[in-house]
């Protein structure tokens, strides 16, 4: 990795620490709504990223198996929930969002020696549903009252860091063998753009919950 890449990637233990310690402090406010869940969704990825890093640091194909069986599928359910089943108010969308992902999920069961790390059909058509709800989410926002008292809408901040995070990055990792084998550069620009990403995506989880107000 090039220096900033490395001052990015260890960043990021910082970013998603400090995500999961302000829900912890929250959490008291956020018991009685679905909100406490994110909490623990995102203390869950703290110890998944940490046992990763520290643990399967030199095991990649391990680790490969670890994500992609295991703490990406999680982190897409997740969503779903959170987006179609509760922000959106659509169990059709969330059950019919799972039911596609699940058949691609377990399709990739049996191509996992095919792909790099984590590029895969499912992981592309787990984002471009996840994409959907992104959309239909600021739809909702703007044709309602919440835009105007966006600064206080948790679903504003989680909204942006989902879009600038997943969408953001869909071609690289939809594209990542190809790219990396054959444009290399720019696979490396991208990855640069993951870092960063990803970092501001837990930052604005951060202020999700500083300054959104939660709803039960």
């Amino acid at each position: 990795m090039t220096p900033i890449q490395t001052i990015l990637y260890q960043f990021l233990d910082i970013t998603e620490g400090i995500a999961a310690i302000t829900g912890i402090i929250y959490f008291k406010k956020l018991k009685n709504s679905y909100w406490k869940w994110f909490v623990l969704y995102l203390l869950f990825i703290v110890i998944a990223e940490t046992f990763s890093k520290y643990y399967l640091i030199d095991l990649p194909k391990i680790r490969k198996y670890y994500y992609d069986y295991f703490v990406i599928p999680i982190e897409f359910l997740f969503f779903y929930w959170l987006f179609a089943k509760k922000s959106l108010n659509s169990n059709r969308l969330f059950n019919w969002s799972c039911f596609i992902y699940s058949i691609f999920y377990i399709l990739h069961l049996f191509h996992m020696d095919q792909v790099r790390i984590i590029s895969s059909m499912s992981y592309t058509v787990g984002v471009f549903l996840l994409a959907i709800m992104v959309y239909l989410e600021f739809i909702k926002q703007i044709k309602s009252d919440e835009i105007i008292h966006f600064q206080t809408n948790k679903m504003f901040y989680i909204n942006m860091g989902v879009m600038l995070f997943y969408v953001g990055t869909l071609p690289f990792f939809a594209f990542d063998k190809f790219i990396y084998e054959h444009l290399f550069e720019v696979w490396n620009y991208y990855f640069t753009f993951f870092l960063i990403s990803v970092n501001l995506m837990y930052i604005l989880f951060t202020l999700s919950f500083i300054w959104g107000k939660s709803k039960p």
